[in-house]
């Protein structure tokens, strides 16, 4: 694996395919307030057919600061730029939360640039009031005033009772995340409706989500399946929104057959 800060700052690792040259490359992108750590588990099985990029938002992981996105399209625009240092002309896309709704945002604005999506705990509208009351709560308590309420929504009791360490890691990369950006992503996510959007999006697309998701619900997920032709959905039994970590062989697995239906 090799890691690299590019011109845009921001941070991304790259990881060949085992397979060897002319496999293709698969774009990871994270949830907010989480790292390129978080798909740790699926590299072993993501990496067995395609080369994988992954990078850190602004503020998020290694990446600074600077340049936090206004919107989503800015958002898709710094990824863009990112597979461009790397040379990737053309790739799969999948994202967990924002990440998978960037994947969207990319396949509908930049279709020549993405072959196929796999869209995971997402949703193609967001709650207004909920990302301004994020903000305000980071505001007065810095990130680590979420962790309540964020935990709750990522991981199911059961497992954060089974897997304490985990739940550990991404509370620290939680708390870890810049407050100023943040507070920047919270205007990003503030109010956003792609409905209109997605039936421009042609490539192979799943959709994966959470049986118990509270923040991107099955029902959210059917709704993006539904304005996608040929689009389909997988869900994952007694998963709460932080999918890639209840369900990583899973989700890996959906992943690599979506990659597959673009070949």
């Amino acid at each position: 694996m090799t890691e690299r800060t590019i011109a845009c700052d921001l941070y991304h690792s790259w990881t060949p395919a085992r397979a060897g040259a002319g496999a293709g490359s698969l774009v990871l992108l994270n949830s907010l307030a989480t790292t390129t750590e978080i798909w740790a588990p699926l590299l072993p099985d993501l990496t067995a057919e395609t080369d994988v990029l992954c990078l850190d938002y602004a503020g998020d992981g290694k990446s600074p600061a600077r340049r936090c996105p206004a919107d989503l399209d800015e958002l898709a625009a710094q990824i863009i730029e990112v597979m461009d240092a790397r040379g990737v002309r053309r790739a799969h896309v999948a994202g967990v939360s924002i990440g998978g709704m960037s994947a969207l945002r990319l396949a509908a604005i930049v279709p020549d640039r993405i072959r196929s999506i796999a869209v995971i705990g997402s949703t193609p509208v967001t709650e207004r009031d909920l990302w301004r009351g994020r903000k305000e709560v980071v505001r007065e308590w810095g990130t680590r005033g979420l962790v309540p309420d964020v935990l709750r929504r990522w991981f199911t009791e059961d497992y954060a009772q089974a897997h304490p360490e985990v739940v550990e890691n991404y509370t620290r990369m939680l708390t870890d995340t810049t407050d100023t950006a943040y507070a920047a992503f919270c205007d990003v996510l503030a109010g956003v409706d792609m409905r209109d959007q997605l039936a421009k999006i042609t490539c192979p697309t799943v959709v994966i989500s959470g049986s118990d998701d509270a923040a991107a619900t099955v029902a959210q997920g059917r709704e993006i399946v539904h304005r996608i032709d040929g689009a389909r959905q997988e869900v994952i039994p007694g998963a709460a929104h932080m999918l890639q970590a209840m369900a990583p062989q899973r989700v890996a697995a959906l992943v690599r057959e979506n990659t597959r239906r673009a070949a």
